[in-house]
């Protein structure tokens, strides 16, 4: 089932705000299950210069992945971030095409998980909570996504967003590849937002 957030520009002095709250609970292009892995609390807003986007993957991690993450298999979740301006249903231009990843990783040694978000521009975060550390990695806040000068007033655009969770099998389990790859099987659908700048 298809859904879409609208959303129109205030201009203000000093920030200028997208107005889309995007609590999209059936916003993704195929129809969910209630236990399927979403994205939540989307939100796109701006600053003077540049287009942010908010949102948190939800019910990523099961029992078997968090037994995973505690034994040492580290795992990374993809956000995959489209941005068309909307022309018609064949001339859609697009604009932005970005990947962006956290990594979280556990030392035995140290008895304390690793999250990385190169993104973020800060070093890694080191946690010995598991809770904290799937939080850290399932949130993304204030990305920049694309600046305010490629935007053209008034026009319509679309944000596609999707995220998607692997982990890396180590070398001494590769006889059990098949079903490891199958756990890891975690993505959300497409979630779509429409607004006009």
């Amino acid at each position: 089932m298809g859904g879409e957030v609208n959303g129109d520009v205030i201009n203000g002095r000093f920030l200028r705000f997208i107005s889309v709250l995007a609590l999209i609970l059936f916003s993704s292009l195929p129809a969910m299950a209630s236990d399927k892995v979403t994205l939540k609390e989307i939100v796109v807003a701006n600053t003077r210069d540049e287009l942010m986007l908010y949102c948190k993957v939800k019910d990523a991690f099961t029992d078997k992945i968090s037994d995973a993450l505690q034994k040492g298999v580290p795992a990374t979740i993809s956000f995959y971030i489209y941005i068309y301006q909307k022309k018609d249903a064949w001339l859609n231009k697009k604009m932005v095409e970005m990947e962006v990843k956290s990594t979280l990783k556990y030392s035995a040694l140290k008895e304390a998980f690793t999250v990385i978000r190169p993104w973020v521009g800060e070093k890694s975060v080191v946690t010995a909570s598991l809770e904290e550390a799937k939080a850290l990695i399932s949130d993304l806040y204030a990305l920049p996504i694309i600046s305010l000068h490629q935007l053209e007033k008034g026009e319509p655009y679309e944000i596609r967003i999707k995220a998607e969770m692997n982990g890396d099998s180590p070398p001494r389990y590769a006889q059990y590849l098949i079903l490891f790859a199958s756990m890891w099987n975690v993505k959300t659908d497409w979630y779509k937002i429409n607004l006009i700048y």
